[in-house]
């Protein structure tokens, strides 16, 4: 394998986005870059262009844990930790342009936001948005990760969480790990309880989303549309 000092200046990846910009780089210069250096035997585009294969592109890359990328020669926890972290930058900048501030949020925002979060995960998790009376974020938190199959959140934990927090309406999201995300019979008692008991308190769940790597199962479709 070649070193990247031996290629031509301006074919490396750090003198390349210094003089045509950090746009015109591949996804394996890129991931060379938070690399930095590579191996006796490999450099860090080779690193980076075996990890981009062996995943079949930087999605799946994206989504994978911190665990996976240690199987990768040449990559320690501390350059592990440096490429989860930019992954984890470029999630939290799809999720915050994702919301039009000026509007209501919607179930399609709510998807567009989160889904960076918990697809490719392994296990089952939950998360609770809450809103104010003009249907506006105002806290958000990851109440659960369960098992490959289930999360172990009752109605009433969820119900409390947005009282607590001054609620009016919320949402819940949750993954299924695997790929299907139909509801299954126990995602329907559970949100038919929830909705039921949530009215009783004067408060409104705008829909439960079910996300997975092929898309996503609204509950209550176009919530925003309601009177």
């Amino acid at each position: 394998m070649s070193k990247i000092k031996s290629l031509p200046t301006l074919e490396r990846p750090r003198e390349k986005a210094f003089h045509y910009g950090v746009d015109r780089l591949s996804d394996h210069e890129l991931i060379a870059i938070l690399i930095g250096s590579g191996t006796v035997d490999s450099s860090a585009l080779d690193i980076a262009y075996k990890m981009l294969s062996d995943h079949k592109g930087l999605l799946n890359l994206v989504q994978k844990p911190f665990s996976d990328l240690l199987h990768f020669k040449g990559i320690g926890k501390s350059k592990a930790v440096k490429i989860i972290a930019a992954f984890e930058i470029a999630k939290r900048f799809n999720s915050l342009k994702s919301i039009n501030e000026d509007l209501p949020v919607s179930s399609n925002e709510i998807y567009e936001r989160y889904k960076y979060h918990v697809t490719g995960v392994y296990q089952e998790c939950l998360r609770l948005i809450i809103l104010n009376n003009k249907r506006k974020i105002i806290h958000e938190v990851n109440l659960y990760q369960g098992n490959e199959s289930s999360v172990n959140c009752s109605w009433r934990q969820i119900i409390q969480q947005v009282l607590i927090h001054n609620g009016k309406y919320f949402y819940i999201v949750h993954n299924h790990p695997s790929g299907n995300h139909s509801p299954s019979k126990e995602d329907i008692e559970f949100t038919t309880t929830l909705i039921k008991e949530s009215q009783k308190l004067k408060i409104k769940l705008l829909d439960h989303l079910i996300i997975s790597d092929n898309g996503y199962f609204s509950f209550l479709a176009d919530p925003e549309k309601e009177p």
